[in-house]
């Protein structure tokens, strides 16, 4: 059988929604997603660490509810549209089986299975960075009245994360590099879609000339953080697990593959191929000597994926046939891993157990609290961002808890409660560990012990937490 059977691939998909829908249903927000939850509770035009679009996304889906499931939901139904439009979009302009492939391959793979049940700004930045680079394929090589859809696109993806800006470049560069397509540098239109799209990235520009420069400084720091050659290799392997071997080939090693080929490739291969080599060529070599974290090159497979779609050889529909099983084993292994722990990984060795870190923490801390009411009216502190926000989203204190950051980077609570403005306080302070928070006392006039906290998972610790009365903060020094 060369083609994927139509029925299959339906029933592919309402599987995998489903499995999406439970999942998201019956665990707990990790710590990254509580944080983007506290942006949604504080609405602004940027953050620290991101564009405000994830915040505004997850302020949609929790307007009459808030809770776990409608924080994610946002994430399932992007990337379940997505996957609606890609199919369309590739039976519409190819055949049939292009959009069942586009579709699928972002159904059942591992890596944008991640997207569908975990709400970060990757999630809006894939929705509107693929549909950048399609309706941008569209006007280039279909009709030029897409042009500005995909300006529209662009400005959103660019606003979600800041990494959408290498597709971006890609799609502005494609009319200079192909002869046939030079006639674009003289339309108006062609202009006209990127200040759109720079008019929509706007808001966060000023947010950022209005707060310092926050989010540039922040990110630099971030992303100049000197790595090594072995993390380098952990980072790609990393994603051809994830992504697994075949997506793999077709969004890293294919494209330049078509680069010696070039006068044999066909236009569309040709767009898609320096939509795609553009951010491959920055993060392969920004990640030769930058500790990467290893979502952060996902914008290369969002062209990838129709390369695979265009270039896959409908005699090796066994070798894609061996990718949607692959990925589907990957996924099924996760999911029965979070709530059946059937694998002996032990530690970060288990990335399910992030799911349980903070389930002990939120627990034990609330039932403290109410067993200590003088307590209530102060204020909780920690120094990172993930402590305070798992507990003003499990908890919701009276007085929203805070992160000092202390020697540590600006983040959102940086913004919300400036240490200048919380001198002479005192606070409840967490810290991970058992020992005391030595770092603290230069800024304190009083350390005292209250309570520590084991977070166990079945027979397994994973965390241990203390409970610190920290008294009258000196401020920053």
């Amino acid at each position: 059988m060369r083609n994927i059977n139509f029925k299959l691939f339906i029933a592919l998909s309402i599987l995998l929604l489903a499995v999406r829908l439970l999942f998201i249903s019956n665990t707990l927000l990790i710590n990254d997603e509580a944080y983007y939850a506290i942006y949604a509770r504080h609405l602004a035009w940027g953050y620290v660490d991101h564009g405000p679009v994830i915040a505004y996304l997850i302020k949609f889906f929790t307007l009459i509810w808030e809770n776990s499931f409608t924080v994610r939901l946002g994430a399932t139904t992007l990337m379940t549209i997505l996957t609606f439009v890609l199919y369309h979009f590739g039976k519409k302009y190819f055949n049939t089986q292009v959009g069942i492939i586009l579709s699928l391959s972002i159904t059942a793979n591992m890596l944008f299975h991640t997207n569908s049940i975990v709400i970060t700004p990757d999630v809006p930045m894939t929705f509107f960075t693929t549909l950048a680079i399609m309706y941008y394929y569209l006007a280039y090589c279909v009709d030029k009245k897409y042009v500005y859809i995909g300006g529209i696109m662009l400005g959103l993806a660019v606003l979600s994360k800041i990494s959408a800006l290498f597709p971006a470049i890609g799609i502005a560069l494609y009319p200079f590099l192909i002869k046939d397509k030079r006639h674009w540098l003289k339309n108006m239109h062609y202009y006209g879609s990127f200040i759109v799209a720079l008019l929509i990235f706007l808001p966060f520009i000023i947010w950022n000339l209005n707060n310092d420069l926050a989010f540039v400084r922040n990110q630099g720091s971030h992303i100049y953080r000197e790595g090594e050659i072995t993390e380098f290799i952990n980072l790609w392997l990393g994603l051809a697990i994830i992504s697994g071997p075949l997506f793999f080939y077709y969004s890293i090693i294919r494209p330049f593959l078509n680069l010696k080929e070039w006068r044999k490739t066909s236009e569309p291969i040709q767009y898609f191929t320096v939509v795609t080599i553009v951010p491959l060529g920055y993060f392969l070599a920004h990640s030769l000597f930058s500790k990467f974290e290893l979502n952060w090159p996902a914008p290369v497979f969002l062209s990838g994926v129709f390369l695979l779609s265009l270039q896959l050889n409908r005699n090796n529909m066994k070798i894609y046939y061996a990718q949607i099983i692959y990925s589907l084993i990957l996924i099924m292994i996760i999911t029965t891993q979070t709530f059946w722990p059937v694998l002996p990984l032990k530690g970060n060795a288990d990335i399910t157990n992030r799911y349980y870190m903070y389930e002990g923490l939120t627990d034990t801390l609330g039932t403290y609290l109410e067993n200590n009411p003088e307590l209530q009216n102060t204020r909780i502190a920690a120094n990172n961002f993930q402590i305070p926000s798992m507990i003003n989203f499990y908890l919701d204190p009276a007085l929203e808890a805070t992160c000092l950051s202390i020697g540590y980077q600006e983040t959102l609570y940086s913004f919300l409660y400036p240490n200048r403005g919380q001198k002479n306080n005192d606070f409840i302070f967490i810290k991970h560990g058992m020992g005391q928070p030595e770092f603290l006392i230069n800024y304190f006039e009083k350390i005292s012990p209250l309570k520590k906290f084991k977070i166990k998972r079945d027979d397994q610790t994973l965390s241990n937490f203390s409970l610190w009365y920290v008294k009258n903060y000196s401020g920053e020094k």
